[in-house]
């Protein structure tokens, strides 16, 4: 009998937890296609507000913080007022903090970390001289934490390689030569669930189309 009873309990227990876990999956989902259709700094915000919710109760899946941060960089682009900037990174960086601390070694997380620091030279074009070469560094590290080319990554390396200087290896051509393998990392990136990052192509594809027109 007990060992019925046991057995019952394990299958009810498991079942509950598929049960909360497709819950998650979905709702995850839903809000990813809402970040991706994001079209102003409201909607980001919208979006920035569910996935800290949802961090706030999946208290052990970074990808909800990942997603959170995102969308406050993201906004942080869109913001006309400059002051506004490095509110949204300020928050953006706690966020990837605490999903660093559940995924370590992360190239997804590094690529963010680095935009973070691109949208704070937005406020301030006078920190390019330090925050320039650290987000280049903390790009080359993601890249080292990708076994297979992180295409996201090379997308903001190359966006980083074309406001360079030439005299210091930057430039037109070699911007759009490493957009070029982010658009083609693309094509054969796998993520590793069906959670994980898929976003930017579509903006790398507009940005080469801009770049080569100049």
């Amino acid at each position: 009998m007990k060992k019925i009873l046991l057995l019952c309990l394990t299958a009810f227990l498991t079942m509950n937890m598929q049960a909360q876990n497709e819950k998650y999956v979905n709702f995850m989902k839903k809000n990813i296609a809402a970040l991706d259709s994001a079209k102003s700094p409201e909607d980001l915000q919208v979006s920035a507000n569910n996935f800290e919710r949802i961090a706030n109760t999946e208290k052990d899946a970074w990808l909800p913080n990942y997603y959170a941060a995102y969308a406050y960089i993201m906004k942080a682009y869109y913001v006309k007022e400059m002051k506004d900037i490095d509110p949204l990174c300020d928050k953006a960086d706690v966020l990837l903090a605490n999903a660093e601390s559940l995924s370590q070694n992360n190239s997804e997380i590094a690529t963010l970390k680095a935009m973070c620091l691109t949208a704070r030279m937005r406020a301030d074009g006078s920190r390019g001289m330090t925050m320039g070469p650290k987000a280049t560094l903390i790009l080359q590290q993601a890249l080292q934490q990708q076994p297979a080319s992180n295409p996201r990554a090379l997308m903001q390396m190359a966006q980083m390689k074309f406001y360079t200087p030439p005299a210091f290896g930057g430039g037109k051509d070699a911007g759009i030569e490493l957009l070029k393998k982010s658009i083609a990392a693309y094509d054969s990136f796998k993520p590793a669930s069906e959670l994980d990052p898929t976003w930017g192509k579509p903006y790398a594809v507009e940005l080469l189309a801009q770049w080569t027109a100049q």
